[in-house]
């Protein structure tokens, strides 16, 4: 070896660098900007013109740009001089459910129309005085509810103009109470948030804050009918405001204006206000962060300090929060803050700055915070020569600050649109070439598909004015964020001048529409962290941004020495050792185990008397609980435990039955029963569930509607299913089943559904031997894998990404999936829905939907000597009560994509899932069952993902691939069973 390495040293290294310049080379040829110079654009060609009129998204409404910049193509001008107010009551038609009339709320507009139930809606009819472009906005009074934000859409005559009419948001407001609270280390938390009940003014605009302004509807002179449709959470309608645009005076206008007004400079004033101690929020997840950088107010070496404000949680289109400041006299002010921008690589993010309720001047609607990678300070003018004055009042003003995304919107509008064209081309393709084309085949795209390369040729080009936009909007053209766009443009100009390439390099093709679709979504989220807001008079210095790197360092290597003395496990309240006290170990997130810990403190400690130390442990790390049982050393409860764990400890008999507590059967019924099956052994139960999975069945309703399948039509069982696949599969989309190849673990999960649905089980015998060579199990073998090698459904696959371009309009996905088209495709609002997931109909005519979804326990270890306590605070945690409100405290720190997924059916409904959303989760999980866990249970995990691997990708009978797997089972089931001393009549598991 070493005489052949010094033979062909030089070899090998030229070789090296040839391979690295044909790399560096392909990578940059997409950055080349004279790859665009031969490609021929196509404004002048009318964009329905280069589609061959099968769109499949074609009932989806246009986006908010088409309609606006459409009428503005049209000579469409926005009026002026017209505001007509419409009081709640004067209606012209209301819903017979689900509004009621309000009186004197706060007093301000008298009765007053409220939509309390989703569904519930009013209608106005406005009498339009001319043509042109106006502002709709109202009053609004959120009734109480369940802690989210009142979403409304709007239609104009029965319509909705553009798809993000169809959701649009309308904040509540909260502040804190109470003061922050310290455990005994000094550690400084969050005080609660609480609702502050009042009238709100808002126009309708864009909720992901993607369009920079209100939201300009035209109207034709003469009656129109307004309706508005309440979609989550109630509220009253004050007055509704139809009105000219108004024209937001530059800063030059402005500053014109102070000299008319004779308005002083100040002199000799410099203020700072705590960010963290903004007085109202829009949502109770913007709250007090900790930062560890020593010129942040205030600093505490020792101990955590909640000193800052935003950071991630402050990153959502709309959401908002306000400071009151107090001046000394009245003038012109410099206004700025101390900031952190270190989450958009490249890109800066904005915000909305209203100073007593109104934007001052135009500049102050897109205010951008640029990105570095240490602390800033803006002072709001950073394209201005001269730092901008505001004039402020003697006493209380107040400042607020709304994010916004409105300056890249159309960024984002031009990639989503091509993303959608690339997902309609792709279809278009698989209609011609079908699902599994010969790459080597000349299938003459060119001329089967009209206009292909005019459209290639259209979407390179839109890529193109994004990234140009890009640039202007001051993002570096050699940024690490616009590769994506990049590799895109290159892609599809290749394929217009070779359409050839097109089916060969269609998964290619597949997964670059998917990462626009991620690039867009991560440019939406504009998160800033504030340390504090500046107003200063003009002959004042503005602070250094940054302590300089000497101090830095002294802080860095303090916090290292600290962690020698520090314990960093315990949250919260630390008892001594020598006090009577409950040890639980949790492996979650520190925020999620914070919240915990304070309604420990707060609720079960008061009213139990029950002292509690709480420690966090890294989560899916079960071994960290067996070494510590293993050396006596183990807590009195562990929570967040996975799934399987619990039977692994109750072999060693290491756990506490729970049975053995006489009001277990009544702590179980908060569950479903099938919840329970995995923690079961050899007659006794160990442990609780704290959350589980669910599956469900997604469609989208405009795709299926084209395709001639109504919402009664979506498919009951799997013969259903295997009807539909071929309809889709004709018209280039596809059904998704969840499959993750490079996870084994999740293969059993994907199998179980179909094993329990046709009547068949994991093992038999009480565990010791495998069952899945029974008739029902080869049968729902065959099922599963055949989805896969007869219908050849996608082996793996982005479903959400997929689901949102129309590429696959229907499939089983888990409630994560419910939570990202909740939150992530506003475009689809209403034109999706969530059924439960397909089932094997049985002889009594029901379809039997069995499925699980194994999340995490509680459960108390044997060595405790505190088992009574134990159990109250099990018995406390998995409460209704103490479920919803951790759920409801979650939601408020994390936003809804951190929804939990309770256990607890009563908890679950307390939640603000949306109406019909719940009942189908309800309705699926009266099918919930789990899996069983044995001894030697990973080998059943292991060989079902080998059976799959080569029934699906080796092509062997599914027979033959299941009994040498049960073989294999067996063997480590004997073993395992052997080597805890187990007969085979005893219980090895979950079994009954």
């Amino acid at each position: 070896m070493v005489r052949f390495l010094k033979r062909y040293t030089g070899t090998i290294l030229i070789l090296i660098v040839l391979a690295s310049l044909l790399v560096w080379w392909y990578n940059n040829r997409s950055f080349d900007h004279n790859v665009m110079a031969e490609v021929p654009r196509h404004d002048d060609l009318d964009e329905s013109s280069l589609l061959d009129g099968e769109n499949t998204s074609a009932l989806l409404e246009e986006s908010y740009y088409k309609y606006y910049y459409g009428f503005v193509h049209e000579g469409a001008e926005d009026v002026k001089d017209v505001h007509i107010t419409i009081p709640s009551l004067n209606y012209s038609a209301i819903s017979e459910t689900g509004t009621t009339v309000e009186h004197n709320l706060d007093g301000q507009f008298g009765d007053v129309i409220a939509l309390r139930d989703e569904k519930s809606w009013v209608e106005y009819e406005v009498d339009i005085p001319q043509d042109g472009f106006y502002r709709i906005g109202m009053d609004y009074y959120a009734l109480e509810g369940k802690r989210s934000g009142l979403v409304r859409s709007i239609q104009i005559n029965g319509e909705y103009p553009f798809y993000q009419a169809k959701q649009v948001e309308f904040q509540r407001m909260w502040q804190e109470y109470g003061e922050p609270w310290y455990d005994n280390q000094g550690n400084e938390y969050n005080p609660k948030r609480q609702e502050v009940f009042g009238w709100q003014y808002r126009d309708f605009i864009d909720s992901e804050a993607k369009v920079a302004q209100g939201f300009r509807f035209y109207f034709s002179k003469g009656t129109h009918t307004i309706r508005i449709d309440a979609i989550r959470e109630p509220g009253a309608i004050g007055q509704l405001h139809v009105y000219a645009p108004q024209v937001i005076p530059t800063y030059e206008e402005v500053s014109a204006q102070y000299k008319q007004n004779n308005y002083k400079v100040t002199s000799g004033h410099y203020l700072t206000f705590q960010a963290e101690l903004a007085t109202l929020r829009s949502d109770p997840t913007l709250k007090r962060i900790e930062d560890r950088e020593p010129d942040t107010v205030p600093f505490n070496s020792e101990a955590i300090v909640l000193n800052s404000f935003g950071g991630l949680s402050w990153r959502e289109g709309g959401q908002w929060a306000e400071w009151e400041i107090e001046v000394p006299e009245s003038g012109l002010y410099n206004i700025g803050v101390r900031f952190g921008q270190w989450f958009l690589n490249g890109f800066p993010v904005q915000r909305k700055v209203y100073i007593n309720g109104e934007l001052p001047f135009v500049e102050m609607n897109s205010v951008p915070f640029p990105y570095k990678q240490e602390w800033q300070v803006s002072n709001f003018s950073q394209s201005h020569e001269d730092d901008y004055l505001f004039y402020l009042n003697e006493g209380k003003n107040t400042i607020r600050m709304e994010v916004q995304v409105g300056d890249l919107g159309e960024v984002l509008e031009l990639v989503t649109d091509t993303s959608q064209k690339m997902s309609e081309l792709t279809r278009e393709v698989i209609r011609v070439t079908g699902t599994n084309p010969d790459p080597n085949a000349d299938w003459k795209l060119d001329r089967n598909i009209p206009n292909i390369v005019e459209r290639l040729e259209s979407m390179a080009w839109k890529i193109q004015d994004a990234v140009t936009m890009l640039t202007l909007f001051g993002v570096d053209e050699g940024s690490s964020e616009i590769s994506t766009l990049y590799e895109a443009r290159g892609v599809i100009v290749d394929m217009s001048k070779d359409t050839r390439s097109i089916p060969a390099r269609l998964n290619q093709f597949r997964e670059l529409q998917s990462s626009l679709g991620l690039w867009v979504n991560g440019l939406s989220k504009q998160s800033l962290l504030m340390d504090y807001i500046i107003v200063k008079s003009p002959d004042q210095e503005w602070p250094r941004p940054a302590a300089p790197i000497f101090v830095r360092i002294g802080t860095s290597i303090n916090d290292l020495l600290l962690t020698f003395r520090k314990n960093y496990g315990g949250v919260g309240t630390v008892y001594d050792a020598d006090e009577e006290v409950l040890d639980v170990w949790i492996a979650r997130g520190r925020d999620w185990v914070d919240i915990i810990k304070q309604m420990i403190d707060e609720d079960f400690t008061p009213e139990t008397g029950i002292k509690v130390n709480v420690n966090v442990i890294p989560a899916n790390q079960s071994q960290v609980l067996m070494l510590a049982n293993t050396s006596g050393l183990a807590p009195d409860v562990a929570l967040g435990v996975d799934g399987e764990v619990p039977i692994d400890f109750a072999v060693r008999n290491a756990l506490i039955d729970l049975s053995s507590f006489e009001d277990y059967e009544e702590v179980a019924e908060r569950f479903r029963p099938g919840a329970l099956i995995p923690y079961r052994y050899d007659g006794g139960n160990f442990a609780l569930p704290e959350n589980q999975n669910f599956y469900m069945l997604f469609y989208r309703k405009d795709i299926m509607a084209e395709l001639g399948y109504g919402e009664e039509d979506m498919p009951e069982t799997w013969e259903d299913v295997m009807e539909i696949i071929p309809i889709l599969q004709q018209n280039g989309m596809d059904f998704f089943y969840p499959h993750a190849i490079n996870d084994t673990k999740m293969a059993i999960n994907e199998f179980a559904p179909f094993l329990f649905q046709h009547g068949g089980e994991f093992y038999t015998e009480n565990g010791s031997r495998s069952a899945l060579d029974s008739p029902e199990a080869i049968e729902a073998m065959r099922m599963w894998t055949g989805l896969f090698t007869n219908y050849k459904i996608e082996k793996q696959a982005d479903f959400y990404n997929r689901f949102r371009s129309g590429e696959m309009p229907i499939g089983v996905a888990d409630y994560s999936t419910y939570i990202l088209l909740s939150t992530a495709a506003p475009e689809l609002t209403g034109w999706w829905g969530m059924k439960p997931m397909p089932g094997i109909r049985q002889e009594d005519g029901r379809v039997n939907r069995s499925t699980g979804g194994l999340a995490q326990t509680g459960m108390i270890f044997k060595d405790t000597e505190h088992p009574e306590e134990s159990w109250e605070f099990l018995k406390w945690w998995t409460s209704a009560d103490a479920q919803e409100r951790f759920g409801s405290e979650l939601e408020a720190l994390l936003g809804v994509e951190a929804r939990w997924n309770t256990a607890n059916v009563e908890a679950l409904q307390r939640l603000p899932w949306q109406a019909e959303d719940i009942d189908a989760i309800l309705e699926q999980w009266e099918w919930f069952r789990e899996r069983e866990v044995v001894l030697g249970g990973y080998y059943t995990t292991r060989y079902i993902a080998n059976m799959w691997n080569e029934i699906v990708l080796n092509g062997r009978i599914v027979r033959e691939s299941v009994e040498d797997g049960v073989k294999e089972i067996n063997k480590e089931l004997s073993k395992k069973r052997e080597e805890f001393g187990l007969d085979v009549d005893e219980r090895g598991g979950t079994t009954e």
